[in-house]
């Protein structure tokens, strides 16, 4: 009865997967940007020579798009033109997004405005954006951005790397979020429900490095507003009913916190006859916690994140396929709560499926499956376009899918730590396997795969990357 219970479950889980990837597909010239996170603050994207905004609205294109599709022949061009401006049209359109694994799959609008009439040649943006999921997840986010150009001799990024500015506000709602206990060797079994809700608002400035082409700097200064509890319905085990605040920091009170983040970011894409198929990008964070209540959660955190690309093809003349190419990246986290401090268990980090920022981890496992203040995982992919221009192909459906679909190779190895005296190489979880995935430009937007490896079974793998 259970692997029939699991067949079934994965039938229904590969089906609603199917459905998603379709649904992205439609949306393959959106142009999109990623979330912060919870935990570790994604940088303002500020590289690159800023494009002045010509126009602010894309209705009249959208209706032209979903006009032919009535009364144009190509039936199948004229879909995918009228879904594409459905999903990203200015200044309001569609959205559909899983919010964090687990949530299921949701939809909601996004509207941007882009004041930058009187702006000094700065680009400024402001975006409301609101999702919600079938299973009655939400988010709800307030950004501004503004991109303002830096041309002094100093700045001798290529090309010209912005002074990058964030502000939002942002809230999302977690009714039921997964629990297996922690450490690295915590039972599949034992697994409790428990309820999030995160409520954050923040600055965040980013800005190239003076005299140093490949560094940047940047920081953000947030408050956070943490409510964690417990579930209840048929057949859940609430996690007040198995832990305690001791196995469990953080489970009784939750205090608003103070996030300040610093970090250097290296980057670099080389140039020549043969480095030019290698790049790096480099991210060193020193985050500090602070518990605006009794101190009990104040806590450090140092990250290191080291990405290497490698693009085995080249164009005929000219650069490489950047769609092609394998990823190599390492990942590093330590906790320091001090004496009598603890790290509360809803902040500390997560291997197995995909984590809380919808970045795949160890696919082999579940979602979450381990939990621990410390963090080490490498992995290895390989991601290639089923074809580029696809100049053989016909307009319509199949010439669409070639030119948005994937496939994909992973291998992941790591493992979560109560000391950080404990993240060696022995003991790695490890995991293998290997899928399709869906492109927006060179962007990798969800993936659908098999992996295997870790010991509990062959368990198929769904991310979807975070672009609300």
């Amino acid at each position: 009865m259970s692997k029939v219970r699991t067949n079934s479950f994965a039938l229904r889980s590969l089906t609603r997967a199917t459905a998603l990837a379709a649904l992205l597909l439609s949306q393959a010239d959106f142009a999109f940007s990623q979330t912060p996170a919870a935990q570790t603050i994604t940088p303002p994207e500020a590289t690159g020579t800023i494009s002045p905004v010509k126009s602010t609205t894309d209705w009249a294109e959208w209706q032209q798009h979903c006009s032919d599709l009535f009364h144009k022949p190509e039936k199948g061009k004229s879909f995918f033109d009228c879904a594409s401006s459905t999903f990203r049209s200015r200044p309001f359109h569609f959205v559909a997004q899983s919010i964090v694994p687990g949530s299921g799959v949701g939809g909601g609008g996004r509207f941007e405005y882009d004041p930058n009439k009187k702006s000094n040649g700065a680009q400024n943006q402001l975006v409301a954006t609101s999702v919600i999921t079938i299973r009655q997840f939400w988010f709800a986010q307030l950004k501004f951005s503004s991109q303002i150009p830096l041309t002094a001799e100093w700045n001798k990024s290529t090309p010209h790397e912005a002074l990058g500015l964030n502000i939002y506000a942002r809230n999302r709602s977690l009714p039921v979020m997964t629990f297996y206990g922690i450490g690295p060797n915590t039972n599949v079994n034992n697994s409790v429900k428990f309820s999030q809700r995160d409520t954050s608002a923040g600055i965040e400035i980013r800005t190239p490095f003076p005299e140093i082409s490949w560094l940047a700097v940047g920081g953000n200064v947030e408050g956070l507003w943490p409510d964690v509890g417990g579930v209840t319905g048929t057949n859940v085990i609430s996690i007040q009913q198995q832990y305690t605040e001791q196995t469990a920091p953080g489970l009784t009170t939750q205090p608003p916190l103070a996030h300040e983040q610093f970090y250097l970011n290296a980057h670099r894409h080389f140039r020549g006859a043969f480095v030019d198929h290698f790049a790096l990008d480099y991210y060193f964070y020193y985050n500090f916690y602070q518990d605006t209540n009794t101190g009990h959660f104040s806590f450090r955190r140092l990250e290191a994140n080291a990405e290497h690309r490698y693009y085995p093809e080249k164009r005929k003349y000219g650069s490489v396929i950047e769609d092609n190419y394998f990823r190599f990246n390492w990942r590093y986290s330590v906790s320091d709560a001090g004496a009598g401090n603890a790290v509360p268990f809803y902040l500390q980090e997560t291997l197995g499926g995909t984590d809380i920022d919808n970045q795949p981890t160890l696919r082999a496992f579940k979602d979450y499956r381990f939990r621990g203040p410390d963090l080490m995982m490498v992995q290895a992919e390989y991601y290639r376009k089923l074809c580029g221009e696809c100049a053989p192909c016909k307009k319509g459906v199949i010439r669409t899918a070639c030119e948005h679909l994937g496939l994909l190779l992973a291998y992941d190895a790591g493992k979560v730590a109560l000391r950080n005296s404990d993240l060696d190489f022995s003991g790695l979880h490890q995991s293998f396997g290997g899928g399709i995935s869906v492109y927006m430009g060179k962007d990798v937007v969800f993936r659908m795969a098999v992996a295997l490896g870790g010991g509990e079974g062959i368990r198929p793998y769904f991310g979807v990357a975070n672009f609300i």
